[in-house]
């Protein structure tokens, strides 16, 4: 009875696969597994470019700042940890560098190139030596709580590709220099913590990527910069215990991205801009120590998101 009927067309799509489909599969397997393979040998074949290597080693040698065993194995720096960006912050790869050795825009896939470098919580001190410029691949420099000292320098601002910057709790002094304004693919800057003099210069308002910013305990004084109205992306900004002043800009308010606010222990004047109340992605701000004009807290009521809120006073002189 069912001999004489013909499939359907969807029993045809969903028919058996052939020798050939397990063929086709096996083969792509293989492809995969051979390239992924490739990928590995590859990296740990790989070799730390040269200069960034003796560029690394003086670093070092002028931090008092030595290798830990995950990394650097058999004297090759791009080994071990450096390969795994997974240990990059664990507690016990300290110092630690994370290398890339197989980047599409490298002129050889041979060569491992040094892009994050972290020295963090081990009471070193110097400065920032010149040697750090070789480090050109660098995206990512964490050097907090240690006892750096020193102007930050200039060149600096010739690590086009940095990313985060991270230099608090530390005793660097003088003026943040304005090539720090060429670091256009910076995210985060945190410089608070330090014994800098000046105002933040203009310059800083070519960082239209940048994301969070730390300027507390800085020591850096007066107005904002309006550059700064540029900074559509900001998500975080801690500027207390400084003596920033004037007023409050009103462009804060456009920061419509903004999750953290602080404005404590400043000198700043009031009253509070009326255009805070766009800060819709708020949900933490500290906002104190206002001069001459008392403000409105109306714009609160907007702020939906808003979970800590730390409690206002005004001074008038």
């Amino acid at each position: 009875m069912y001999g004489g009927m013909k499939m359907s067309s969807r029993e045809k799509q969903y028919s058996a696969p052939t020798p050939y489909h397990f063929l086709c599969f096996c083969f792509c397997c293989f492809l995969f597994f051979f390239f992924f393979s490739f990928q590995i040998s590859s990296a740990q074949n790989a070799t730390t470019d040269p200069s960034e290597a003796k560029a690394l080693n003086s670093i070092f040698q002028q931090w008092d700042a030595q290798a830990v065993s995950l990394w650097n194995t058999s004297g090759e720096l791009c080994t071990g940890s450096a390969l795994d960006e997974t240990r990059f912050e664990d507690g016990n790869n300290n110092p630690a560098i994370l290398c890339d050795c197989a980047h599409e825009s490298y002129d050889s896939g041979s060569t491992c190139h040094i892009t994050h470098l972290r020295v963090y919580a081990l009471d070193k001190s110097g400065v920032i030596p010149e040697d750090i410029v070789a480090l050109k691949y660098l995206t990512h420099l964490k050097i907090d709580q240690n006892f750096f000292t020193g102007n930050l320098p200039a060149f600096i601002g010739n690590l086009s590709k940095l990313q985060s910057l991270s230099i608090a709790l530390n005793t660097f002094y003088g003026t943040i220099p304005q090539e720090l304004g060429n670091l256009k693919e910076l995210t985060l800057l945190s410089i608070g913590h330090n014994n800098f003099s000046g105002t933040l210069p203009p310059e800083l308002g070519n960082l239209v990527k940048l994301r969070e910013l730390y300027v507390n305990s800085g020591g850096l004084g007066g107005e904002f910069p309006s550059t700064f109205a540029k900074l559509q992306n900001m998500e975080v900004l801690w500027a207390s215990d400084t003596p920033l002043s004037g007023k409050i800009p009103e462009f804060v308010g456009n920061w419509t991205r903004l999750k953290q606010l602080r404005f404590q222990g400043n000198s700043f004047e009031g009253p509070i801009p009326s255009s805070f109340s766009m800060l819709i992605s708020l949900n933490s701000l500290r906002i104190s120590d206002l001069y001459n004009v008392s403000s409105s807290l109306d714009f609160i009521t907007n702020l939906k998101n808003l979970t800590d809120f730390y409690s206002i006073f005004f001074f008038d002189t």
